[in-house]
């Protein structure tokens, strides 16, 4: 089972035990909902995840450029000068080509593993600071719940806490995730 799936279910017997629950009960009940999507956009520690993502991506872009236009080249002056060539020289000059574009290959595989697996690395990263946050959030301040807004069909804006876990993710009030002020560095 997922756990967007055993959330929805416990959103649902949340809602189930408020609408079933006598008003007393009812009123014990403290439910927030963030948007994800905010928290990793508006925080500084989520701008800086991108950032390095973004980098490491424009990166291993120019150096697959870089080869292309290699090849190119390769190729232009194999074009210009294949005619005036000994047979030798244009079965050395195509073997260079050919090398190039293995290398370019192994290059794009070896760029899109890479960038797949510090994707991933972060996301699991942050996922993990992000609900550190939104535990000690709940546990602080009394909450029975705490849900991604995505997975409620609807919700009050006053049960919205994004901008609280804002604010303790950098290191505001209540202070930061992972003992830092804008949350643990190397991201």
């Amino acid at each position: 089972m997922s756990s967007r799936s055993i959330i929805s279910g416990l959103a649902a017997l949340a809602a189930l035990v408020v609408a079933g629950s006598p008003p007393a009960a009812a009123q014990s009940l403290k439910i927030g909902v963030f948007d994800p999507a905010r928290v990793s956009q508006e925080t500084s520690e989520g701008s800086r995840i991108q950032a390095r993502l973004t980098s490491l991506q424009q990166r291993k872009s120019d150096e697959l450029k870089s080869l292309q236009d290699e090849i190119r080249n390769l190729e232009q002056e194999f074009v210009n000068t294949a005619a005036s060539l000994s047979t030798d020289k244009r079965k050395e000059l195509g073997l260079r080509i050919e090398r190039k574009r293995f290398e370019l290959e192994g290059l794009q595989k070896s760029a899109s593993r890479e960038l797949q697996l510090e994707v991933e690395q972060a996301q699991a990263e942050w996922q993990g600071r992000v609900l550190e946050a939104v535990r000690k959030l709940g546990q602080e301040q009394s909450y029975t719940l705490i849900l991604q807004f995505d997975l409620v069909a609807f919700h009050s804006s006053t049960v919205d806490v994004t901008d609280e876990l804002i604010r303790r993710i950098d290191g505001g009030e209540g202070g930061g995730v992972g003992g830092q002020g804008g949350g643990a560095g190397g991201q």
